[in-house]
């Protein structure tokens, strides 16, 4: 195998491959030759990595529509009589012969037996914050839902990257050992295997380690 066509496989960029079949070929090769299972590898990669991508059309944008522009006369004119309405609204409110308009009654709420009982205040969403910590220098990719990718390079040790938890992101290294997982700063344990490859592990589905509490020993 030629080592720009492994490099593509490991960087998981199919356009630099002579084509599907070869992919392929290549991968049970690589995958045979790192003792992992070719099928399951070659299943994942296909999911993953879109192989028929390039067969695709062209894909249509379309144009975004002009903004008209603006008239800066248009927004003062609007300023100025909203001021006059306002003025003549506030001069006819203190008119000294206009009465006050009686207020509307507002029906109390019936007090419990108990006592007054306030509601009880929703509790506040804890918003959901993901770390990746390299252990070690290695190579690290993120993907959205949509396969764009949004990270793709070598981090250094002790780099944290914080990617978006929503779901359908993923995220593929080439050594799950050599990243550690955080969810709101508890360890989630490491991406994957050290020294197996990772593709497309589903950040949503990421999860803190659940310490387990020992009970003393009754006396």
């Amino acid at each position: 195998m030629r080592r720009e066509f492994l490099e593509a496989l490991e960087d998981m960029n199919v356009k630099l491959l002579p084509g599907k079949a070869y992919a392929l070929a290549f991968l049970r090769s690589y995958a045979r030759e790192l003792g992992v299972d070719e099928k399951a590898i070659v299943d994942q990669f296909q999911d993953e990595c879109a192989l028929t991508r390039d067969e695709a059309g062209p894909q249509v944008r379309t144009r975004a529509p002009k903004r008209r522009k603006e008239r800066p006369w248009a927004l003062a004119a609007v300023v100025v009589v909203g001021a006059l309405l306002f003025v003549g609204w506030r001069a006819w409110e203190m008119r000294p012969d206009r009465e006050n308009p009686a207020e509307p009654a507002v029906a109390a709420a019936p007090a419990a037996a108990s006592g007054d009982i306030s509601a009880p205040a929703a509790p506040a969403v804890e918003r959901r914050v993901v770390e990746i910590r390299a252990l070690t220098e290695a190579w690290l990719e993120a993907r959205g839902p949509d396969g764009t990718v949004f990270l793709s390079r070598t981090l250094r040790q002790g780099d944290v990257y914080r990617p978006d938890p929503s779901p359908g992101w993923t995220l593929h290294a080439r050594d799950g050992g050599a990243f550690e997982l955080y969810v709101n700063g508890a360890s989630a344990g490491l991406l994957g295997t050290p020294g197996m490859p990772v593709l497309g592990r589903q950040i949503d589905e990421i999860e803190p380690l659940v310490q387990a509490q020992v009970t003393p020993p009754r006396s």
